[in-house]
């Protein structure tokens, strides 16, 4: 058995027989960076998806047994509430595809943080508001309140921010659905 990550503008290409081949040379799960269920924002990072490519391609793995893990980024710049939850929407309709499949999908949320060399960075810099001090204070974010959620536990690494309203919608807003997103993976994990 064996992990790979991938690109789903690549994996949309690929034939069936080059997925069924992946799936019998023993292709346990691919990572994917699906960022956004919102096309402004994919448009706006370059991601060169779509929210139904990516619906295609979770299809297509999880019948052959292939899992997904899906990384998604909640908080882009000028990213709004409707957009996060598009997002969010996105996220259970990959869980409903993936359900009563032989593979699963599971999805990791993460708070967006720019960072330098990036064109999120320049476009932030561009703007004037930032410093580079400013967008490279990272720091710890309990979602938790006392970090004893079991949800939680595994994305310590991961739960940074630079705690400036960088969207539009509130970073409380970004917040919230950041833990519940982490909540329903927990419990689908812990259900299964």
């Amino acid at each position: 058995m064996w992990d790979a990550t991938g690109r789903i503008n690549v994996l949309n290409r690929a034939s069936d027989a080059v997925l069924d081949t992946l799936a019998a040379n023993g292709l346990r799960e691919v990572a994917l960076g699906i960022e956004s269920g919102s096309e402004r924002m994919l448009k706006l990072i370059d991601k060169r998806i779509d929210p139904s490519m990516t619906h295609s391609v979770v299809r297509r793995l999880t019948e052959r047994g292939i899992g997904v893990k899906g990384y998604f980024i909640l908080g882009f710049p000028t990213e709004t509430e409707a957009e996060i939850d598009q997002t969010v929407r996105l996220v259970h309709e990959l869980w409903e595809i993936a359900d009563g499949q032989p593979g699963s999908f599971r999805a990791s949320a993460f708070e967006y943080r720019p960072y330098p060399g990036t064109p999120d960075w320049e476009r932030l810099m561009k703007t004037g508001k930032y410093t580079p001090e400013q967008l490279l204070n990272y720091s710890a974010v309990d979602l938790t309140s006392s970090g004893e959620e079991a949800a939680m536990r595994e994305r310590d690494e991961f739960n940074f921010s630079v705690n400036l309203q960088l969207s539009e919608a509130p970073i409380d807003y970004v917040r919230r659905n950041l833990v519940a997103l982490s909540r329903e993976q927990y419990e689908r994990k812990v259900s299964a």
